[in-house]
């Protein structure tokens, strides 16, 4: 059983189990292999029926918490069975009150976060003397908004903070705990809520609920003045973002002496023009590297950035707006990486993706290999053209065909992450798969064993094979056919 152990965990995630072999993997009763088979998609009733059937409360718990088991179907003996059906969403109201009565804070606790939650429980949990349960209430989506300003008034500040970074504060409220907490001063916080004693000075406590203000996005930005210079520059950073900020709040920002936040300030799309410009000169390469993400930075900054930073591989939001003419003028700029920019668009004309696969620059080679607008025929001229340093982005063109990416696999010089680009190719045939097999990447090797045109004999020995990694990725080929699969489970299971 242990070194097929493997080889049944691959064949309970295989997508093509058939239904008539899912009842022999659970008699394996192997835990591992159980919450395999309880993670497949659409599991169908019967199914989960002999999964609880097993009676592992682990697993039923899994299951009951999925949603999978109506309210009635769960076994009455399984503990934790309240706060399961609660979590899975499968509770009558008479259940969740019930829970949210529990004597436990740790399961009020959940309950009063769990996803679904009637307003009802939310008032009940919100009253309740546990201060970290009454924190879950307050942070729940769930809150009725009038119940927000009796949150926002209670003695501890952990519930204070809670409602600061409930999505759905009101910003009046958020205003008064930015201010000093709100009123009246809190009279406990985390270090001491649950104590019969408080703590001499609570600043720190109400400092976190200041700051849990200063970062939600609806409060009023004039409060955040006294915030501009905080110490705390992950939450300066946070509203550096928001893009209603008076113009001398970007300002002072701007000369923030953290780089992090001028960066943050680069890429925010509510800054003038001018202050982009002054910011293009910033010192930190992290801060005109972030001007390149701003939606608004004008064309001809982005391509003087273009000219002198390496800017980040994902799609320019510029780009991505830019007009026709906009996007032909960086396919033409005489400089490469704007070229670049313009190749990695996200959707490109198909008469530009074909200017641009005959650029000699290799870094716009790169991103125009893979484009589904260009046509295959063109792969062939990019390798011929680049070799190597193109060979992953070409195995990535889902039209690639499979007589080039024989040759990928088959060259000295494809890197490991060129041959897993082909291991994972639809395309890729047996032979082509074989010589992924033989690659020094594990990632690789089980790509090339899951992939549904290796052979059936290679992936029979597969199944045996010492690396056990490889064995379950062969067993959750879906081209593995039923007989194979019997085989497997019979010899492991005797």
């Amino acid at each position: 059983m242990d070194r097929l152990r493997d080889a049944l965990l691959g064949l309970a995630e295989n997508p093509a189990l058939p239904a008539g072999l899912f009842a022999r993997l659970v008699a394996s009763g192997d835990e591992e292999v159980l919450f395999a088979l309880a993670d497949r998609e659409r599991l169908t009733p019967p199914q989960v029926r002999d999964l609880l059937t097993v009676g592992n409360p682990s697993l039923t718990c899994f299951l009951i918490r999925s949603g999978l088991v109506p309210w009635p179907k769960i076994p009455q003996e399984h503990p934790g069975r309240l706060l399961d059906a609660v979590l899975g969403g499968v509770a009558p109201a008479a259940a969740w009150r019930q829970a949210a009565a529990d004597p436990d804070p740790e399961v009020r606790q959940e309950v009063a976060y769990a996803r679904d939650a009637p307003a009802d429980v939310i008032a009940s949990v919100a009253h309740d003397p546990d201060p970290e349960v009454v924190a879950s209430a307050a942070g729940s989506p769930h809150v009725p908004p009038e119940l927000f300003p009796h949150l926002a008034r209670h003695p501890s500040t952990v519930v204070r903070q809670a409602v600061a970074d409930n999505e759905n504060a009101p910003p009046s409220l958020l205003a008064a705990l930015l201010a000093d907490g709100g009123r009246p001063a809190p009279t406990r916080c985390g270090a001491c809520h649950r104590s019969e004693a408080a703590c001499a000075d609570h600043t720190p406590g109400i400092r976190r609920v200041q700051l849990a203000a200063a970062s939600h996005p609806a409060v009023p930005p004039e409060g955040l003045a006294a915030f501009l210079d905080a110490p705390e520059v992950w939450a300066v950073e946070t509203f550096a973002a928001r893009t209603d900020l008076p113009a001398d709040f970007l300002n002072r920002l701007a000369t923030h002496p953290s780089c992090d936040v001028r960066a943050v300030i680069a890429a925010n799309p509510a800054v003038p023009e001018a202050l982009l410009r002054t910011l293009a000169a910033d010192s930190a390469p992290v801060v005109r590297r972030a001007i390149a993400e701003n939606p608004a930075v004008p064309l001809d900054l982005l391509i003087t950035l273009a000219a002198h930073e390496r800017l980040p591989g994902e799609p320019a939001p510029r780009v991505e707006s830019a007009t026709e003419l906009e996007l032909r003028t960086l396919a033409t700029s005489r400089v490469a990486q704007a070229r670049a920019l313009a190749a990695n668009r996200t959707r490109l004309q198909g008469d530009l993706a074909e200017q641009l696969a005959t650029d000699p620059d290799i870094a716009v080679a790169q991103r125009i290999a893979a484009r589904p607008e260009l046509a295959p025929e063109r792969l062939a001229e990019l390798v011929e053209r680049h070799g190597p340093p193109v060979f992953a982005a070409v195995a990535r063109h889902p039209g690639c065909p499979a007589a080039l990416l024989h040759c990928i696999a088959a060259n000295p010089a494809s890197t490991s992450r060129a041959l897993r680009e082909v291991a994972r190719h639809p395309a890729a045939r047996s032979e082509t798969l074989l010589l992924c097999l033989a690659a020094q990447n594990s990632d690789t090797r089980r790509d090339a064993a899951a992939h549904p045109a290796l052979a059936l004999p290679v992936l029979e020995t597969l199944l045996d094979a010492p690396d056990s990694s490889l064995a379950r990725a062969a067993a959750n080929n879906p081209a593995l056919p039923e007989t194979v699969m019997e085989r497997v489970i019979r010899r492991a299971l005797g």
